[in-house]
Parts: structure tokens; C-alpha cells; sequence
């Protein structure tokens, strides 16, 4: 009896000890693979990881896989894949490389935790597939696409075309603007070819009729022929119409392109010529076609000036040669059975193409139509019209070519990452035409979303659907035609992801939204990485609020002659401005107003240093530029890079009203006098704090002096002040500050600023408002 043949279950049970290793050898011939130790370190790679990164083996192990990062991600992206791995979990995703030559290549990965017999993790397993043309391929996606409708639109010919679906039934018919301005109708009217014909002159439809059926019975692939249009004005084109089809290898018509170009200026010409010779020959001289007329045999009897402009050859050389020397042999065919048809019929409007040789020996495509008329000899001869279709020849050919990447990106789409969606605008209920296949990572199926066994509303959490729906509401209401929303989507296995949705709206002629084109894509880390910057964010503010309170004084004391009076106003960002009155000695009193460069806890630790440092040198120094020099001294050493002070200190003598000031780098101080109405600007040079070492802010630093008399008013600010904007642009300035508190100059320092706040607020109605405000004002009684 025979012997039965042995399972498969038996012969690997045969070969347990070589399965390991014919597992690796499938492995590594599909895939690029590493073994990493549980320190990230590199100890295995496959040759295809050598490959691809251009390494040796041995460049690689002991090295982590930093030797490959290309600093396209940002190091949140590899702490979440570390965090992830590190917890047991599987980690996939793309991840952008540079390889050894430093070029980049992308990868989609799977990161596996090895875990050993005790659960302990022994390192990382990686497996990698290059995904570098995939990437490629979706970012010139949606430019090409542009660059096709484009094409469409803006053709100076006119343009149509329509697909047909397997079982060969078409489309509607879609034409560009020019096509709809050459034959008179709107494009809803001329997507329907029954209103083409009806514009079609009825002598022009039979044979156009006849070569249609040519086309779709195999005989043919395109065909040119000039034809009449009888538009709805009551005016009538004539133009050249040349169609031609794309087939699949089984023959079946996919796409039928029609180029549409006006030749009635042309043709009108060419009647007008037959009327009188002269009209004729200057007809000949100045027409951009090239006209031609032939002897029976073939040789060139006459031919245009054109031609010497179109293909360098001089008119003389060409009189007496045979015309079928300047075409193209592959042509040569095509031209005589058109030649020899021509004489025959008398010509029935049909054109050929073919390419003629320039005088430089380059090829130019031509299209030509003929007939035949009687020379003197009363004889058979041809008279024909050529013209230069090398642009509408490249225009076809870049069609083509659009097509086909337009057709090779949609099926990249459905191997993208990001999930493509056309909901159809019907009712309330917005069904799904299309959804690519990447739909798979949630869990779902493109098949289950277009058969309506599931929707887009129920794979979205319940938290977000109300507030989903009413944004699109609100975008609609609005009128946009493209907007972004973010919201988390319920996967098949119950866990949560969030998106970004960004959403084209496409409408018809009449304006009607007809469809939302979505693109969804996959933020769940970016989103868990800005909710961590954001509680950083707020750590860092609550510190910075908690150093602020503590900058500016409460209240101002009693100084007898001298009232002072402060507007402040501190913007939502925390760190900025500084102002304070200082006790120098029983007769003196010091006046400060700063402003740091940042923002934020840094500024406001920095401000709070400058201002502990001014208040321990102000007591007893009377020279503002000495105590200036010794803050400088102080914190320029540990002022962080890029950051710096600026600030305006005084110091006014009670008795005298004499003040002395130093400015280091802040804005300029303004005296008004109240006798003459003088305005004084107060300070010179000097750097701002922190910015350079001692000898060069003390050289830079100036010590100015000025008495102040009865009524005059001191008016120290910072940038927020005069640089704050209105809604065009056009800053508040230093003259406008001046001029509103000149105007109200004589009454209480509290009104002067409430009502010089009140001008300011409404010159900066509407504007945005990104720094803090403070206005410390001075008058002597």
C-alpha cells in the first residue's frame, strides 16, 4: 500500500531546528531589520539595513540609532517612541532617516520590546519597509493636481473630455471656459453633448458622426476635421476639431479628449481670397499659416513667406522640390494617401498631422488640410494650409502625461497614511462617495463607510459630534470654502485618536456646495505633546505672575513739591515693564521706568534681579550714571543670551527741582514746560543693560541734568506707549503722546491719565495689543 505523504505540520516539526533560520532568511530578503540591546545600542543588522542607510556592519553595531536621525522630527516624536517601547508596547509609525552619504530615506517601522523568560525586557527588535517614494508621491500629489486644472482652465484652446466606465457607458462632458466662449453655451449646457450637436452646422455632423463610430470601432484613435458652429448670437465659428481617445489594452475607450481651436478669422480670409487675387496675395504674404500650393506630381509650386518664418527654408530653395522631402518618414505614408485622396475627392475638410523638417534639422509638427483645384493646365492640383501645432502636440502630451500621474497618485492615495473622504451634500445625512483604504487604521473599512453600514458620525466620539457639527454649520453660514477641525474618532478597538480634518468644499456652476473633500490625519501625539507644553506654559506663567506682583510699588510716597502718578497696563504675556520711585537721601528722590526684552518667567526673574540690585545702589549715590554702572556690573554677567534692559533713571533734588537722568537704551523721557509750552526731550545714547561688559556700556553711557520748574510735567513710558498701533499699522507715536498730555497739563495727574488712556485705547481700536503699557508722570507744584 503506498505511503502517505508527510503534513506540513510533520516536516516542520522535522525541521524545527532549521525554521528559526529560514524565518530570518524570508525576513531579511523582504524587510531591513535590527536588534537593539535594552540601552538602544545597535547589535544586529540584516544587509538590506547596510543598503539602505550605506553603512558597513560594522560602522553600525555598538552605535544607537542616532547615526541615522535626520532632524526632520522633533524630539517629542522620538520620547513618545522610547516611552512607548520602554512600556512593553509595540510602536509603528514612519520615521524619516539620513543615511550615511546624508540623503534622506523614509521608512514605516515596527518596533517590537523583546521580552525574556523572567519578562524582562532583553532589547528591541525593529523591522522597516522603504516608504521614501510613497512620501514623495503624496507631496507632489496635490500639486500636480493643481497644475492639471490649471492646464484645463486656462488653455487658450478649448478644451473637453469625458471617461467612460467598464461596460463603456460615458460620462458627462467637461469643458474649460474657452470651449463653452468659442460654440456659444454656458458649461451646464455643453456637458450635454445633445446641446453640441444641436449647435453643430447639420452639414458638419454626418462626417463627424462617422468618425466618432471610426473611433469607437477600433479604426482609429484620433482625427482632425474643421467644422461650423452656429452659437446663439447668430454668429458662426468655424474651428479645427481634433479628438482623440485613450483606450486600455483591451481596446475599450477610457477618456475622450476634443481640442476646439477658432480658424474663423481664417477661414473668413480664405473666402475673402477666392473673391480677388490681390486680396489673395496679400492674403499669402501676411498669414501666420503657411499656404501651399503643389503640382500634380507632388513638387512645391508656391509656398508662403510663412514658411521661411516658420522653418528657415528661403521660398526660392523650396519652388520645384518634392513636398514629401521635408516630412518626416514615418509620416511619409500618412502624407501620400492624404495627397493622393485629396486630388481625388476634391478634399472633404479632414486634416492630417505629420512633422516637417526645419532648415536646423529639428522636426516641427504641422497639421495641414487641402484641396484640389485646377491650375492653368487644367489639371488636378493641391492647394494647402499648414500650421505649427507644436504647443497644442506638447499640451496633449502633458494631458497624458497629467492623467496618468493624476490616475497613479489616486491609487497612492489609498496607500497614504492620511485618510481621504468625499461626503456627498445631501440633506443632513452627507453620505460617503469615496474614503481611502488607509481608513484601515482605525479599525474601519472603506466598504463599511460607503454602504452606510457605518458613519462618519458614529465612528466620532460623542464628546466632539455636537461641537463637530455646529463648526460646520458656522463654516457654511460663513460662506468658506476650506477649513480645518480637530477631534478625536472612536476606533474599532475602542480607543481614541485625534485628527485633523481639513475640509475643500466644491461647488457647481450655480454656486451649490455639492461635496466636502476631507483629509484626515492622524495628530495623537501632536496633540499629547501640546498638552504638555501647554501645563509647562502654565508653571512657567503662574511663576511669572507670582515675580511681578512683586516688582511694582503699591502706592507712591508723600514728597511735598512733587506729585506722581502712574498708568500701567500689562498684557497677557508676563514679564515686562517696571516702574519706581527710590529714597536716595532725605533731599533726593530716584525715578525709574524699564522694560525687559522677553517675556514670560526668565523676564521676570531678570526685572526682579535689576530691581533688588537698583534699590541696594540707589541709597546715598547721587550720580545716576554710577548707579547705572554698578547694575551693569551686577547682571551682565547672568543675563540670558538675547535678552537685555532698558531703562530711564532720575534723580530729583526736592529742594532745587534739579533732576539728573541717565538713559540706558530706554525710550527718551519728555519734560513738558508749562511756561512756553516747550517739549524737552531728556537722554543721549547710552546701551541698554546687560548687552556688553563695563567699559563699553560706560562708554556709551551720558549724564544729563535739567531743572524743573513750577507746573512742568515728567513723562517717563515705555515702548508700549508710543509704539502701540492702530488697525493699519501706523504706530501712536511720541508726538501724539506729547500733544495728549499737553492738553489736559493742568489738571490732576489721575485725569490726565484716565483721559490720555481713553485716547489711546480708541486710537488702537480693533488692533491687537502684544505688550505691556506703563506711564509714570511727574509735576512739580
Amino acid at each position: 500500500m503506498p505511503v502517505p505523504s508527510p503534513s506540513l505540520h510533520d516536516t516542520l516539526d522535522a525541521y524545527e531546528p532549521m525554521l528559526l533560520a529560514w524565518l530570518r532568511q524570508g525576513l531579511d530578503e523582504h524587510d531591513i531589520v535590527a536588534l537593539t540591546d535594552e540601552q538602544g545600542l545597535i547589535r544586529y543588522v540584516n544587509e538590506r539595513f547596510c543598503d539602505i542607510s550605506g553603512y558597513t556592519e560594522a560602522e553600525l553595531l555598538g552605535q544607537s540609532h542616532r547615526i541615522l536621525k535626520s532632524g526632520q522630527h522633533p524630539a517629542s516624536f522620538y520620547t513618545k517612541l522610547w516611552e512607548t517601547i520602554t512600556e512593553g508596547e509595540i510602536w509603528r509609525g514612519s520615521i524619516c532617516n539620513r543615511d550615511k552619504s546624508g540623503g534622506l530615506y523614509w521608512v514605516q517601522t515596527t518596533i517590537l520590546p523583546l521580552l525574556g523568560l523572567a519578562g524582562r525586557q532583553l532589547g528591541y527588535l525593529s523591522i522597516r519597509t522603504d516608504v521614501t517614494r510613497l512620501v514623495q508621491a503624496e507631496r507632489e500629489l496635490a500639486l500636480k493636481t493643481r497644475e492639471l486644472q490649471l492646464l484645463f482652465d486656462h488653455s487658450p484652446i478649448g478644451l473637453s473630455w469625458r471617461e467612460f466606465d467598464a461596460s463603456g457607458a460615458p460620462g458627462a462632458n467637461h469643458v474649460n471656459q474657452r470651449f463653452c466662449e468659442l460654440i456659444g453655451l454656458t458649461r451646464e449646457e455643453a456637458s450635454d453633448l445633445a446641446n453640441v450637436k444641436r449647435v453643430t452646422h447639420p452639414d458638419d455632423w454626418a462626417r463627424q458622426a462617422q468618425l466618432n463610430a471610426e473611433i469607437y470601432a477600433g479604426k482609429r484613435d484620433s482625427f482632425t476635421i474643421e467644422k461650423r458652429y452656429l452659437r446663439s448670437d447668430g454668429v458662426t465659428v468655424w474651428a479645427i476639431l481634433t479628438v482623440v481617445v485613450v483606450r486600455e489594452t483591451d481596446g475599450r475607450v477610457t477618456h475622450h479628449f476634443a481640442m476646439l481651436e477658432d480658424i474663423t478669422a481664417r477661414h473668413l480670409a480664405e473666402e475673402e481670397l477666392r473673391r480677388t487675387e490681390s486680396r489673395w496675395r496679400t492674403y499669402i504674404q501676411t498669414a501666420s499659416e503657411i499656404l501651399y500650393a503643389l503640382t500634380p506630381e507632388g513638387r512645391v509650386k508656391f509656398v508662403s513667406q510663412a514658411w521661411t518664418s516658420k522653418l528657415g527654408h528661403p521660398v526660392d530653395e523650396v519652388i520645384d522640390t518634392p513636398f514629401r522631402d521635408y516630412i518626416h518618414p514615418d509620416e511619409i505614408t500618412l502624407w501620400d494617401e492624404f495627397f493622393t485622396r485629396t486630388l481625388a475627392t476634391g478634399g472633404d475638410g479632414e486634416g492630417i498631422e505629420y512633422r516637417v523638417r526645419h532648415r536646423d534639422g529639428r522636426w516641427i509638427w504641422h497639421a495641414t488640410t487641402g484641396s484640389a483645384y485646377s491650375d492653368r493646365d487644367k489639371r488636378r492640383a493641391f492647394f494647402g494650409v499648414g500650421r505649427d501645432i507644436s504647443i497644442r502636440r506638447q499640451a496633449q502630451h502633458e494631458l497624458r502625461t497629467a492623467l496618468a500621474r493624476l490616475e497613479e497618485m489616486a491609487r497612492i492615495v489609498d496607500r497614504s497614511p492620511s485618510v481621504v473622504v468625499l461626503w456627498r451634500a445631501e440633506g443632513g445625512s452627507w453620505p460617503v462617495e469615496f474614503v481611502s483604504a488607509s481608513v484601515r487604521q482605525f479599525g474601519y473599512t472603506s466598504e463599511d463607510l460607503m454602504a452606510r453600514r457605518i458613519s462618519f458620525r458614529d465612528i466620532t466620539h460623542p464628546d466632539d459630534r455636537e461641537r463637530v457639527g455646529a463648526e460646520v454649520d458656522a463654516h457654511a453660514d460663513a460662506g468658506h470654502r476650506e477649513y480645518n477641525q480637530e477631534y478625536r474618532i472612536q476606533c474599532a478597538d475602542r480607543t481614541v485618536r485625534w485628527v485633523d480634518d481639513h475640509t475643500i468644499v466644491r461647488l457647481d456652476e450655480q454656486g451649490r456646495v455639492t461635496h466636502h473633500e476631507g483629509l484626515i490625519t492622524d495628530i495623537t501625539e501632536r496633540k499629547a505633546a501640546e498638552h504638555r507644553a501647554r501645563v509647562a506654559q502654565e508653571r512657567e506663567l503662574e511663576l511669572a505672575r507670582d515675580v511681578q506682583q512683586h516688582l511694582l510699588p503699591s502706592s507712591f510716597p508723600e514728597l511735598g513739591r512733587i506729585q506722581v502718578e502712574v498708568l500701567s497696563q500689562p498684557s497677557q504675556q508676563l514679564g515686562g515693564d517696571y516702574y519706581d520711585v527710590l529714597p536716595v537721601d532725605d533731599h533726593h528722590q530716584g525715578f525709574v521706568i524699564a522694560d525687559v526684552s522677553g517675556k514670560g518667567a526668565p523676564a521676570a526673574l531678570m526685572m526682579a534681579s535689576c530691581r533688588a540690585i537698583l534699590r541696594l545702589c540707589a541709597p546715598g549715590e547721587l550720580s545716576p550714571a554710577a548707579v547705572l554702572r554698578r547694575v551693569n556690573r551686577a547682571i551682565q554677567p547672568d543675563m540670558p543670551p538675547g535678552m537685555y534692559i532698558t531703562l530711564f533713571y532720575g534723580i530729583l533734588n526736592l529742594d532745587t527741582l534739579a533732576l539728573r537722568f541717565c538713559r540706558a537704551g530706554h525710550e527718551a523721557g519728555l519734560l513738558l514746560r508749562a511756561e512756553g509750552g516747550e517739549t524737552v526731550l531728556l537722554g543721549d545714547g547710552g546701551m541698554a543693560l546687560g548687552m556688553a561688559p563695563d567699559e563699553l556700556f560706560e562708554a556709551t553711557l551720558d549724564e544729563g541734568r535739567v531743572v524743573l520748574a513750577p507746573g512742568d510735567l515728567l513723562a517717563l513710558y515705555t515702548d508700549g506707549i508710543n509704539e502701540a498701533c492702530n488697525s493699519a499699522g501706523e504706530e501712536f507715536g511720541r508726538d501724539r503722546l506729547a500733544d495728549a498730555l499737553r492738553r489736559h497739563q493742568k489738571e490732576p495727574l489721575a485725569e490726565i491719565l484716565r483721559r490720555f488712556d481713553r485716547y489711546l485705547r480708541q486710537f488702537c481700536t480693533l488692533a491687537p495689543r502684544h505688550d505691556d503699557r506703563a506711564l509714570l508722570v511727574v509735576r512739580a507744584r
